[in-house]
């Protein structure tokens, strides 16, 4: 397997599972349900809300990559990329135990949640310097996109009550998921 076949695929893995986590839809599901909303006015809330999402956490994750490349170049790139790997997947381990201590309700959550940018992509993008523009721009399209339908799909299955069992898993259990992704992206990226 090619490493761009890999990034690309690990953009996608990543914003699928980021989605999965319930205090990204549960808000959207909560709010549709209140409201009585259609499905297509939950379907367009969900896939708007992933999309607005995905570009805001694509913009920081190019910004950070061109500064970096501005300043450190190409050649520490790889090495930059696998830190900040490691970082955020501390970041995530420590965000972890802060919820886990939290007794805060996931229906509490504020829907500014599915709005807030996810770190999680940079090192992604980072990683993708290397390669041609046009290939970083694909990725970070296949990012905002999958992201975008990954919400819109599973707000409408939440609100017909498909997703009983995704109600039950910890928000922190997806971030265990990402974080070994995001491992596997690291030692992937090292080796090659």
């Amino acid at each position: 397997m090619n490493t761009e076949f890999y990034l690309i695929l690990i953009t996608i893995t990543l914003a699928v599972l980021h989605m999965i986590a319930p205090d990204h839809w549960m808000p959207i599901s909560i709010i549709s349900a209140k409201r009585k909303y259609t499905d297509s006015t939950t379907a367009t809330y969900g896939f708007t809300i992933g999309i607005v999402h995905g570009i805001l956490s694509a913009i920081i994750a190019l910004l950070v990559a061109f500064l970096g490349v501005s300043v450190i170049g190409y050649d520490r790139i790889k090495i930059g990329s696998v830190f900040l790997l490691a970082v955020v997947c501390l970041y995530i381990l420590l965000n972890i135990r802060k919820e886990e201590n939290k007794s805060e309700k996931i229906e509490n959550t504020s829907l500014l949640v599915s709005f807030i940018p996810d770190p999680a992509f940079l090192p992604i993008v980072l990683a993708a310097t290397v390669y041609s523009e046009p290939f970083i721009g694909i990725m970070s399209l296949l990012f905002i996109v999958s992201g975008g339908i990954s919400l819109m799909i599973i707000a409408l299955f939440a609100k017909k009550g498909m997703l009983k069992g995704l109600e039950k898993i910890k928000p922190t259990r997806v971030d265990y998921v990402i974080v070994a992704v995001l491992a596997i992206t690291a030692i992937f990226i090292y080796f090659t």
